[in-house]
């Protein structure tokens, strides 16, 4: 069965690599597209893009920071705001969950979505483990 045919003509794949046919390497669904659309959302600081300094989540940032029940609600909250900014036409969040075992210890984040048109959630997880 083919893949369903990505809106808005060829889209790059998140992270960027190039395919066997030489080519740049495109996502094989709108499902895969919307997993490299929330990635890099969520691994991009805020800032780090010159002509969009709003864009991004910061969840790279998480490893300078140490657990607690502040940064619980802090993470949550950067994560709901940039989702709804710049997803909120290509995915609904149904769950975004952050816990840690002991300060300085193993921090874990994980976003429960839905891509737009489908019937089925997906989930991606960030940990970060101290030491």
């Amino acid at each position: 069965m083919a893949s369903p045919p990505l809106p808005n003509g060829r889209h790059l794949a998140f992270p960027f690599r190039i395919s066997s046919d030489g080519r740049s390497a495109a996502p094989k669904s709108d499902a895969d597209q919307v997993r490299d659309e929330l990635l890099q959302l969520l691994l991009t600081a805020p800032g780090e893009r010159l002509f969009l300094p709003q864009f991004g989540g910061g969840v790279r940032r998480l490893v300078f920071e140490p657990a607690s029940d502040v940064l619980r609600g802090v993470v949550k909250a950067r994560i709901t705001n940039a989702l709804s900014r710049w997803l909120a036409t290509r995915l609904t969040v149904e769950l975004i969950d952050v816990t840690f075992d002991d300060p300085g210890s193993r921090l874990e984040v994980m976003v429960k979505y839905r891509p737009a048109g489908s019937p089925d959630s997906r989930v991606v997880k960030f940990q970060r483990s101290g030491g």
